[in-house]
């Protein structure tokens, strides 16, 4: 009789060079996808997986698709989606409650891509849902690259030689080390599938327009003035030439292999377009294009079809609905947006997924000359994430600072520990809209965004080192401090100025923000004595007076960034001209940005044009580099608690489209974690007042 258990969901999985291949359950009618995967295999690898380089084909396939769960799973890899091309398997049989018998095999074309892992990951998930805790292998000794990807599963292998074999146990467990190294090897392919977009050889814009006016001609004419390194192919079917280059009918027809294409073309031709550049064998696809889940309609059901084309074939997709991509290392010099702005070099990535967003924040960083390492604009993110880009940032030594802008989130969990471990290393700033249910509803029409609560994603940032601000202009202030000065490592701030008023307001601002302006000790005050005009304060703020000069302001700062009371510095008006290992900020009435006065090679002092901008930037930049500086900690974990039935309470919930949980599965899904909270129903305010007195304590 077979087993009534639940279906394995099928998933999408990375490979490590950021290719894609879906990983399902098998079923009988996948026999002859089997077999055509069984004859496929080298002799050698059929030789190093049934121990014999002969085999009866139909036999083993029969056998691997005669499943009964969860006594006996297999699970296929495939590429073309669920009805695609078998590229690997991995199969248990149970041999007792708690024990059964692994096997793993991959195509010889996919191999050392990490599929291997990845199946004996998703099929340990299974075995774990099944009581199953310990899986049993036996591989010949010369079978060195099986064991290797026993090895490199994360799950530590035990392993022992028996007569003619070797025998491998691993334990379902997922134990932390093991969960380290799925998500450094997401990680990995994360970044690999990144690197494919911003690091190409050839790439074709297809909708490349002779117009430059018009956004196919911008973005060629970008590609081509930008000095890019590599080749650039227009693609129109209705000219001979683009800009003085020759043209292309189709990417079918361009003369060399795609590893990049832009699509710039009306939404209902995007498909057929995304279909030929499957069949050119392009790696990635940028689709600039609108029309699509953002708008409703059919848009969604055109957004899930050109996904699926997209996953069938393993090419990553960046948007669509975007306005691309730009990468300003002189080796590559790739402008692959339709912005009328050059993006400046400089060490500051930067995520939007409003183009309009990006259009405007790429124009205020030239402005300001804060320089972009990278710039991407995911659009509705059908496919390539902001984690994603984030795994590239995370290992791009030409990056230091992360900047976003979000109106949705696809996988807060993912983003929580991919923001700790970076954050560690490269601040990240992040502006989230859709605040106001106006901002909200405006976020559903633009980008196709589901929006979270506000109040979960600040405690997300808060407890994973992410710098939220309100605007973008706050945004752009606390990256002209992280990309040129060191984070605080506290929050006193001393101001030195020539102006009280304007001092004043300062120490307003940031008091208010949670930063102090201590007094200074007395052998502080009297050596600024020694060295300032005798009208001048020598408490903090430093008031110089008007008077003083250029040599005055020089030992000011010398003596206040020495004195060890203050993490951080403000000058108003003058600014410092000497190196500290505390950063300083100056608040200049006419200028913004990082002006070319106050750069001194590679290091430069921002300037704000009114105090208060420079305290409330310097507040977000002080928070960040405590939170640097505290202990990682550990995370708890708690055999009591029921993590399944707690699931199945939301998961219910959501599917009746509530908002709000009645009170009666609050009370059952906190006892899920053992937290027992004593109840009243009132049915009037002075019941409810009545069962408050009774109940004591604060009340909800």
């Amino acid at each position: 009789m077979r087993s009534t258990s639940a279906p394995i969901a099928p998933v999408d999985r990375v490979l490590r060079d950021g290719s894609t291949v879906r990983i399902r359950p098998a079923t009988p009618e996948d026999r002859a996808r089997v077999e055509g995967y069984l004859i496929e295999l080298s002799p050698e690898s059929r030789r190093l997986r049934f121990h014999s380089p002969v085999i009866d084909v139909g036999e083993i396939a029969a056998q691997a698709v005669d499943v009964d769960p969860p006594t006996h799973v297999t699970l296929l890899a495939l590429t073309g989606g669920d009805e695609g091309t078998v590229v690997g398997g991995a199969q248990y049989f149970r041999i007792d409650d708690a024990q059964a018998e692994v096997s793993v095999s991959v195509s010889d074309r996919v191999q050392r891509r990490g599929l291997g892992s990845l199946l004996i990951g998703q099929l340990a998930e299974s075995a774990r849902d099944h009581g199953i805790t310990t899986f049993l292998a036996e591989v010949l000794p010369e079978n060195h690259p099986m064991i290797a990807v026993f090895r490199a599963s994360g799950f530590s292998p035990r392993i022992r030689a028996l007569p003619g074999s070797i025998e491998i146990t691993i334990s379902t467990t997922l134990t932390e080390d093991a969960a380290r190294h799925f998500e450094d090897r997401d990680i990995e392919a994360a970044a690999n599938a990144v690197r494919s977009f911003l690091v190409p050889d050839v790439i074709a814009v297809i909708g490349a327009s002779r117009d430059p006016g018009a956004i196919g001609g911008r973005l060629f004419l970008n590609l081509l003035e930008g000095r890019f390194h590599g080749v650039v192919y227009p693609v129109n079917p209705r000219a001979t030439a683009v800009q003085g280059v020759a043209a292309f009918p189709s990417v079918l027809d361009v003369p060399a292999p795609v590893d990049l294409a832009f699509i710039a073309v009306p939404a209902a031709h995007v498909l057929a377009v995304a279909r030929e550049c499957v069949e050119k064998g392009v790696r990635a696809l940028v689709v600039i294009s609108a029309g699509f889940a953002e708008i409703g309609g059919e848009g969604p059901q055109r957004e899930r079809d050109l996904l699926e084309v997209c996953r069938a074939s393993g090419m990553r997709l960046i948007g669509p609905n975007c306005m691309g991509i730009a990468n300003t290392d002189p080796e590559v010099g790739l402008n692959g947006t339709f912005a009328t702005t050059v993006p400046v070099e400089g060490r500051i990535g930067f995520l939007s997924q409003s183009g309009a967003v990006g259009l405007a924040v790429m124009d205020q960083t030239a402005r300001l000359g804060l320089g972009l390492s990278q710039f991407v604009s995911v659009g509705n993110k059908a496919d390539i994430s902001g984690n994603d880009i984030l795994s590239y940032w995370a290992g791009d030594a030409r990056t230091d600072v992360i900047l976003l802008y979000l109106e949705s989130f696809g996988n807060p969990k993912r983003f929580a520990r991919l923001a700790r471990r970076i954050g560690a290393r490269k601040p990240i700033v992040a502006v989230k809209s859709g605040r106001s249910p106006a901002g909200i509803r405006a976020a559903a029409s633009h980008t196709a965004a589901i929006v979270a609560s506000d109040t979960a994603l600040d405690a997300l940032f808060r407890q994973n080192g992410v710098i939220r601000t309100d605007t973008l202009e706050e945004m752009l202030d606390v990256a002209a401090i992280l990309a040129h000065q060191p984070a605080p490592t506290g929050d006193r701030v001393g101001i030195i100025t020539n102006a009280g008023g304007l001092a004043v307001q300062c120490a307003d601002a940031a008091e208010a923000r949670g930063l102090t302006v201590p007094r200074f000790s007395e052998a502080t005050s009297s050596e600024l004595a020694r060295a300032l005009p005798p009208e001048a304060s020598t408490e903090d703020p430093v008031d110089m007076i008007a008077s003083a000069g250029g040599a005055e302001y020089a030992e000011a700062i010398r003596v206040v960034a020495r004195s060890g009371e203050v993490d951080a510095l403000v000058v108003i008006y003058i600014p410092p001209m000497a190196s500290q290992a505390i950063p300083v900020i100056t608040a200049f009435m006419s200028a913004r940005g990082v002006p070319d006065e106050l750069r001194a090679g590679s290091v430069g002092i921002p300037s704000f044009a009114f105090p208060e901008q420079a305290a409330i930037a310097l507040a977000h930049a002080a928070v960040y580099g405590q939170w640097r500086h505290q202990p990682e900690g550990t995370v708890a974990t708690f055999e009591d608690t029921r993590a399944e039935e707690a699931a199945g309470i939301l998961s219910a919930a959501l599917g009746r489209g509530g908002a709000w949980l009645e009170p009666e599965e609050v009370e059952r899904l906190l006892r899920c974690y053992g937290i027992q909270t004593p109840v009243a129903v009132a049915a009037s305010p002075a019941e409810a007042g009545e069962a408050a007195r009774r109940l004591g304590g604060r009340v909800v």
